[in-house]
């Protein structure tokens, strides 16, 4: 017997490529005019890239030294991350020499994305509030050339070493860490610390990264959704309260459904009249939702991004930079 929430065809691509209706279906409303070719990109490999740590080498010498082991070194659209094919290696990516001595970190690059429109500065002080296991961490302190302070919070206390471990190895000095729930940290670290920006890559569902975690393709319904979204409204709470007046703010998920980004960064806009959606400064992924599935966001949801699989061969995120005005 068909279940009759879902029609004949979301059944049939269900079967076809081994999803759950309910995926199918949210992949079909999320993309409706690509769906196939973004159930496509999902059932592809991940591309393996990596971030190079320019405070220990310059992307040229790291090239020459993996090339050596017998890895092909590609360039990406970022100056510091290279693709890397490592077929002909008879040596993991995360058994190398340089890796242990972090000439570079395993990223994937739609991971690096947030950083890099968030775009910290020397001397900025910095709040990363989802930070374990310090991928983006350790971006951050790549740009603040250790000038300047990083607060690192996670509240599993299980993956703090992981976090301490990878900000040791790649040499960043400056970064302090503290396990604390992210949305509670105003009634911590305030009036001490004001952070002129804030780094929140959010808990999320994970819907957009199916390539690297095939088991989410069976979510079975919108109940880890909602959960999300509370945990992510709390934490945007807090964000926007540590915030100096003037600071920015990155909110990102690997997920494309826009209950957990353009709706909930709608609802925000409308709850905080002093914080407000900045447009990047720079040529990554495509305008967010302003309008799905018969509901209106408006046209500041434009200003966000979004990163599609099929399109940029990357895992689904979103990113929305917001501005505290005062």
């Amino acid at each position: 017997m068909t279940d009759p929430q879902y029609s004949d065809k979301i059944l049939e691509l269900a079967e076809r490529y081994n999803y759950a209706p309910f995926m199918i279906k949210q992949i079909m409303i999320n993309f409706p005019d690509e769906h196939l070719a973004v159930i496509n990109a999902f059932s592809r490999q991940p591309r393996e890239t990596i971030r190079i740590n320019t405070l220990k080498i310059t992307p040229e010498k790291l090239k020459i030294l993996l090339e050596k082991k017998g890895f092909r070194v590609k360039p990406t659209q970022f100056d510091y991350a290279f693709q890397v094919d490592s077929s002909q290696s008879r040596i993991g990516l995360g058994n190398t020499h340089e890796y242990l001595q972090g000439f570079y970190y395993m990223q994937s690059l739609a991971s690096m994305v947030p950083v890099h429109l968030l775009y910290p500065e020397p001397g900025d002080n910095i709040l990363d509030m989802c930070a374990a296991p310090g991928s983006k961490t350790t971006q951050i302190g790549q740009f603040l050339k250790q000038e300047g302070l990083i607060i690192a919070i996670d509240n599993k206390e299980s993956r703090i070493a992981a976090l301490s471990s990878n900000v040791k190895r790649m040499g960043i000095n400056n970064c302090v860490i503290f396990p604390y729930d992210s949305s509670q940290i105003a009634k911590f670290l305030k009036p001490m610390f004001i952070p002129d920006k804030i780094l929140l890559d959010a808990p999320c569902t994970g819907s957009g990264i199916i390539r690297v975690d095939p088991h989410i393709k069976k979510a079975k319904n919108d109940l880890n959704i909602k959960r999300m979204v509370q945990i992510q409204k709390s934490l945007l709470k807090s964000a926007i309260e540590m915030l100096k007046p003037g600071g920015l703010l990155m909110y990102s998920t690997c997920s494309f459904h826009y209950q957990e980004n353009e709706e909930l960064i709608a609802e925000i806009l409308k709850k905080y009249r002093n914080i407000e959606i900045i447009e990047p400064n720079a040529d990554f992924g495509h305008p967010g939702f302003n309008n799905i599935e018969n509901k209106s966001f408006g046209m500041e949801l434009l200003k966000t991004r979004r990163i599609y699989p099929n399109r940029d061969d990357m895992d689904a995120f979103f990113y929305s930079l917001l501005k505290k005005k005062y």
